[in-house]
């Protein structure tokens, strides 16, 4: 008897964790839709590149040697890439760059050479002319290394990214610091202030203390937040169940969340949520490859989407205009 009783008694405490949690949720007035945004941006993840399969991937993993069979000849992270980005309709490409070991910032995605390169080592301790002398193309398969479609045909093809603010002027860039260097940081903001235009055409993406620093050195700078930071925020805005207003670590931010059936768990999701954060000059983007989630995503008022196949919205795009 004492253990039906126990068992009654955790049934009736779920009961009614349920029944508080389902209240403050519906209190949140979910599944509403926010006005709509004044812009509905398309953020091209790595430009326009080979997709390969994320699955199990992590930071050891070479993506270059698991990639679909390739429909086109980009590869991510060169002016050729960019500029395809742009012309299938991104509002901003975002590439990455390293510091050089002479000082130079290049655009190349891998803190070493061996999986994407015929070069060995760190992408750091390498000059700027050492990097560019490098077949950029020269590890990437399709068949599990049985053929490498792209070898010999990106020699000499790693840009720095002063050649794509000159050449692509007209490209708005999302610049993502793959290292922690205070170094890196202030050698963006000085070669920003050596191109014209450059400090509205770059945004950039780093951890808290290199954004906090790039927006000292350049105050009208445009930053968005790594995924750590905005982990943060969620955590702060669910722990506060009661409360409408936004956490100060919410405020002020360009939140990506991946569009997936968890973002439901945040109070108020979508409408209400979205609204929350415009109201503390936040802007709300989604993760998503599926160019039929953008009509829907726009009407309830997120600021825009960030994709892997922004050719995909972009052929879903001319199939609606025919």
């Amino acid at each position: 008897m004492r253990v039906r009783a126990v068992f009654v008694y955790l049934a009736k405490a779920l009961a009614l964790v349920a029944f508080i949690y389902a209240t403050t949720y519906f209190v949140h007035r979910p599944f509403t839709a926010a006005p709509v945004a004044e812009r509905f941006e398309r953020v091209a993840l790595r430009g326009v590149h080979q997709n390969f399969d994320a699955r199990g991937v992590d930071n050891q993993t070479c993506t270059a040697r698991r990639i679909e069979t390739p429909t086109h000849r980009y590869l991510e992270n060169t002016i050729e890439s960019i500029a395809a980005a742009h012309d299938y309709g991104a509002d901003r490409v975002e590439i990455d760059i390293h510091l050089s070991a002479d000082g130079h910032l290049v655009v190349f995605h891998d803190w070493t050479l061996e999986c994407r390169t015929d070069g060995t080592g760190d992408t750091r301790s390498k000059t700027l002319a050492e990097l560019k002398a490098l077949d950029i193309g020269y590890g990437y398969s399709a068949d599990g290394s049985q053929s490498f479609p792209f070898r010999g045909d990106f020699v000499a093809a790693l840009p720095s990214l002063s050649e794509v603010l000159v050449r692509l002027p007209h490209v708005a860039l999302l610049v993502d610091q793959k290292d922690r260097s205070a170094a890196t940081t202030r050698a963006l903001a000085k070669l920003l202030e050596q191109h014209p235009g450059a400090v509205e055409q770059v945004c950039l993406m780093a951890v808290a203390k290199r954004t906090e620093q790039f927006r000292r050195l350049l105050p009208d700078a445009c930053t968005v937040d790594t995924a750590s930071t905005i982990k943060s925020c969620l955590l702060d805005y669910l722990a506060r169940p009661w409360s409408r207003s936004v956490p100060d670590s919410c405020a002020r931010r360009n939140l990506v969340i991946p569009d997936s059936p968890a973002a439901a768990l945040l109070w108020g999701w979508p409408g209400t949520f979205v609204e929350r954060m415009h109201s503390a000059g936040s802007k709300v983007f989604v993760i998503s490859d599926d160019p039929q989630r953008a009509a829907a995503l726009a009407a309830r008022g997120f600021d825009g989407i960030w994709t892997r196949r922004i050719e995909a919205w972009s052929e879903a795009d001319e199939a609606g205009a025919d």
